[in-house]
């Protein structure tokens, strides 16, 4: 008879012990209801992966090993293997902590590859040359198995690389969370396949999943392959459950991936790679915002709808989130519930456009089933342009004003959806792109304004193919009135016909700039020479090639202290510019400056 085994994904908030005791004892239950052998659990499934400095609280560890003690009871006839923060001789450690039977067997550090390990900020490194020591009453450090059936088990808390090659025929747990990045799952799928071929091994790997910290993402992709074949996928972007239990039941043939099966239930099933990864970012950021919403205690968001693609990509995805949610209902409850959660508003100001960006926000909401009433803010700017012009002693004019009348009237925006979002109870979304923040294009205190951006980590040209991928796959007709008009702030007189692209530099360009300064790190003369080989069919003029590429510098070196600013963000891309997490720069600064000098 051939050994069950189990990996289990568990969603729970980050630090409510109780919450992850309950979800833990569940997939516990559900895995001897499976009869398993042997369960894995997530590194760090108790605690969290996100604690970050509340790891380095002595009581964080006291409560993380009374959970362990709880669990170790429920484990009769079982092996079962969980991640948690433990402190051993005045030092914390990130292990797995290994029980068999209600009795804890060993407990297995994290492996480091680098002594430059991100994590030592708040974790020590085990030196496995200097042997094991005894923990608790079991074997701290290197450990070999001694359980009935599953002597060959190797247990890997980290990367792969950084674990001696495992026997033959071992059955190997890597224990190591992955934040979700676009195709990141397929890809190490396919490496691990190769890589438990090559070996002749059974390699189980478990994940998180949810948002642990409402910014970074887990998939809760874990699998269970042996010998280059697939056993088990775990299901992934799951909503509506603490825990998914996922065992090794029966042989998945290779190219077949179950893993985004239930999104078939509200929408066609992912084909194509670009449906595939789209359909990733989608399930992603819906991910996000339930348990964002769930754990922030919130029932409602708000949002300005402008009719221009960013606040339409952030309205589509509160409906799927809905749907996604609510995938049990038909299509007019779900959008009688995207009606409760999502409240907006249109805010024209004497610029904005009523036969284009009012009709394609107007659109948008009948086709969602949510309600935008049309607000005017443009009395609300007015007065304070006169009160201004009053303290003064001068009028203000387009001329020599331009900034500050097109801010009044963002700020004015922000004044009344602000205060629609407190009438209502609901959390406000605001709606930037990495694009505008790498270049500091916001309003601050006006279209900056919210408690979360959901597409903050999301370029503008890819909002505009996530978008175009939705429309077709969703069959999102009102999209069509979103792509009928260039983007706009609409914040000067018509007649200047306010572009961002003229504004800015066309969106292909600024998205390849920030490829290549902030992810590359090439030089501005390197970046010159680039842009004047790939980028120099967006322009009739190949002295505006140096001019936009001094002036992205320019913009992006000075604008690190709006982006500290800047509301909190989902990040689901390799890359990210925010200052706590990715573009860590002095908020100000001129190390740049002699570089843009010597460009030519």
């Amino acid at each position: 008879m051939k050994t069950r085994f189990g990996v289990a994904s568990i969603n729970a908030l980050a630090g409510d012990w109780s919450e992850q005791m309950v979800a833990i004892r569940q997939a516990i239950a559900a895995a001897r209801k499976a009869a398993c052998a042997l369960v894995v659990f997530p590194e760090l499934a108790i605690g969290g992966p996100d604690l970050q400095d509340v790891w380095l609280r002595p009581d964080t560890s006291v409560y993380a090993e009374q959970v362990l003690t709880e669990i170790i009871t429920e484990t009769a006839g079982l092996t079962v293997v969980c991640g948690l923060p433990m402190a051993h001789d005045g030092r914390l450690y990130n292990v797995a902590a290994v029980i068999h039977d209600c009795r804890l067997m060993a407990i297995v550090p994290k492996r480091y590859l680098t002594p430059n390990d991100a994590e030592l900020r708040w974790f020590s490194a085990w030196d496995f040359s200097k042997g094991s020591k005894f923990h608790h009453g079991a074997v701290m450090g290197a450990w070999n198995s001694t359980i009935a059936g599953l002597e060959g088990l190797d247990i890997c808390v980290g990367t792969l690389q950084s674990h001696p090659t495992p026997a033959r025929g071992a059955i190997v747990i890597e224990m190591n969370n992955r934040r979700f990045a676009p195709n990141l799952y397929r890809e190490e799928l396919s490496l691990r396949l190769e890589y438990s071929k090559k070996l002749g091994i059974t390699l189980i790997r478990s994940n998180i999943l949810g948002s642990d910290d409402g910014t970074h993402i887990y998939d809760g992709g874990g699998f269970i392959v042996t010998r280059g074949n697939m056993k088990a996928l775990c299901p992934r972007f799951v909503f509506d459950r603490p825990f998914v239990l996922t065992t090794s039941d029966d042989e998945i043939p290779n190219g077949f991936d179950p893993s985004l099966a239930h999104f078939a239930k509200v929408g066609s099933s992912p084909k194509q790679a670009d449906d595939y990864a789209f359909a990733e970012i989608e399930l992603a950021l819906a991910l996000g915002l339930n348990d964002y919403m769930k754990r922030a205690h919130i029932e409602k968001l708000c949002l300005a709808l402008s009719g221009g693609r960013d606040s339409a990509m952030i309205a589509v995805l509160v409906a799927r989130m809905v749907a996604l949610k609510h995938a049990q209902l038909d299509e007019a409850e779900q959008k009688a519930i995207v009606g409760q959660t999502l409240v907006t508003a249109y805010l024209p100001s004497r610029h904005s456009s009523s036969s284009g960006t009012q009709k394609a926000a107007l659109a948008l909401a009948q086709e969602l089933g949510f309600s935008c009433p049309v607000i005017e803010i443009a009395d609300i700017a007015s007065h304070a342009v006169s009160t201004i012009e009053s303290v003064a002693n001068r009028q203000l004019s387009w001329e020599s004003d331009d900034l500050t009348l097109q801010n009044v009237q963002a700020r004015a925006r922000s004044l009344v959806i602000w205060t629609l979002a407190n009438a209502n109870n609901a959390m406000l979304l605001t709606t930037g792109n990495m694009s505008e923040a790498a270049v500091g294009y916001a309003t601050m205190d006006g279209d900056s304004s919210g408690c979360l951006d959901p597409i903050g980590n999301i370029p503008k040209t890819l909002v505009s193919r996530w978008l175009e991928w939705a429309r077709q796959f969703h069959k999102i007709d009102a999209l069509d009135f979103v792509f009928a008009q260039p983007p706009s702030a609409e914040l000067r007189p018509a007649h200047q016909n306010q572009a961002d692209e003229t504004d800015l530099m066309p969106y292909p360009v600024l998205d390849a700039l920030i490829e290549w300064f902030l992810v590359r790190r090439m030089t501005p003369k390197e970046i010159l020479q680039c842009a004047k080989n790939q980028l120099a069919n967006y322009y009739t003029n190949a002295d505006d090639i140096e001019k936009d590429v001094k002036r992205f510098i320019q913009l992006t070196v000075r604008s690190q202290w709006k982006r500290a600013r800047f509301a909190n963000e989902f990040i689901i891309l390799p890359f990210n510019i925010a200052p706590d997490d990715g573009l860590r720069w002095p908020c100000l600064q001129a190390p740049f400056r002699r570089a843009i000098d010597e460009m030519a």
